[in-house]
């Protein structure tokens, strides 16, 4: 098989433009990884910030909530319905703009206090799962066996009707035997981690683009001084051919 014989000019713009595309190819590779290596980076810095902020939040309302009540359970006796029935009223009327509310859970898992889902009072939600499968009752009562925690599930939002992510905080009231917790949604949160994901991804397609009009136009440039390079040969062989 004969191999394509190139002139001078073509033999200088594949010279010229292959180290230039392998070049441009891995530049942007590099660009492409490191750009969403510190992109998510970022953006899970942000997410965490955002969460540690929810936590926060949570751990202040249920002190606030533990102080209203906590005069009243540390001087009642375990089985004291009274004092018991007192501290379920106050947390009953601890609700807070569309959605905040506190609950309540005895470690045999019937739920003693949903302001916003007054349904599930005194109903047994030993077992109860979220869409994703997630533990709900049963890891709540085993957080607050253990003192306090977090847990994350899916949760009816009360001011839509609609499943959203929340995360709540949960303490014991040992002598009780009760789960005492609250929740915040954070649809929020996960809305504006998912618009920073999208911004960053905007400018990574934002730089592949700059990289392939600066590709382009440098094709191009080497292509021009080719083309002159040809011509210029043209007029030198038809020079030497008049003379």
């Amino acid at each position: 098989m004969r191999l394509i014989a190139l002139n001078y000019a073509q033999k200088i713009y594949l010279l010229a433009t292959l180290p230039l595309i392998f070049a441009v190819t891995a530049i942007s590779l590099v660009v492409a990884y490191q750009a969403r290596e510190v992109a998510s980076r970022e953006v899970a810095q942000l997410e965490t910030q955002l969460l540690e902020a929810k936590k926060l939040e949570l751990r202040n309302y249920l002190t606030i909530a533990r102080n209203g009540f906590f005069p009243i359970y540390g001087r009642a006796q375990p089985d004291d319905q009274d004092a018991k029935d007192r501290v379920i009223q106050m947390l009953v009327a601890m609700t807070w703009g569309k959605d905040g509310f506190f609950f309540v859970f005895d470690y045999d898992g019937v739920n003693l206090v949903s302001p916003r889902q007054t349904a599930l009072i005194n109903r047994d939600l030993t077992g109860l799962t979220d869409s994703e499968g997630t533990e709900i009752t049963d890891r709540l009562i085993e957080i607050a066996r253990s003192g306090a925690g977090y847990h994350t599930y899916m949760w009816e939002k009360p001011s839509t009707g609609e499943e959203a992510r929340m995360i709540t905080y949960v303490a014991g009231l040992q002598s009780w035997r009760w789960a005492v917790g609250t929740g915040l949604f954070i649809d929020d949160v996960l809305e504006t981690v998912a618009a920073a994901r999208a911004e960053t991804e905007a400018r990574i397609a934002s730089t592949f683009r700059w990289i392939g009009i600066i590709t382009v136009g440098a094709l191009a440039l080497v292509g021009a001084s080719g083309l002159f390079l040809n011509l210029r040969e043209a007029r030198l062989a038809d020079a030497k051919l008049r003379a």
